[in-house]
């Protein structure tokens, strides 16, 4: 369930998975950060991903894989147009988003 989910419906790996699309009091990073790939720590990740940036779209805490809420979830980054899930010690912000209100 670690690296690629991306389309969450008709994904046989990711049928517990329950991500959140908002951001989440307490989580490490907020929507939309962008964020680059630092290290790999689960050996199901793709170390090809190292050093590369994308954008965080969800939060998730409940697919098994040993989450905690708020501040230890499986974060949901784009990059290159999928979405694989890191933990926050595999990632670093570059940029906050910042909402135009």
């Amino acid at each position: 369930m670690k690296d690629i989910i991306s389309h969450f419906t008709h994904n046989p790996l990711a049928h517990d998975a329950k991500p959140i699309f908002t951001n989440v009091e307490g989580a490490p990073l907020r929507i939309g950060d962008s964020v680059k790939v630092v290290q790999i720590v689960d050996s199901s990740g793709s170390r090809n991903l190292l050093g590369k940036t994308g954008t965080v779209k969800f939060f998730e805490y409940f697919c098994g894989c040993g989450q905690s809420y708020p501040g230890d979830p499986m974060i949901g980054v784009c990059i290159r147009n999928k979405t694989h899930e890191f933990w926050k010690e595999e990632l670093s912000l570059v940029s906050r988003f910042r909402r135009n209100i």
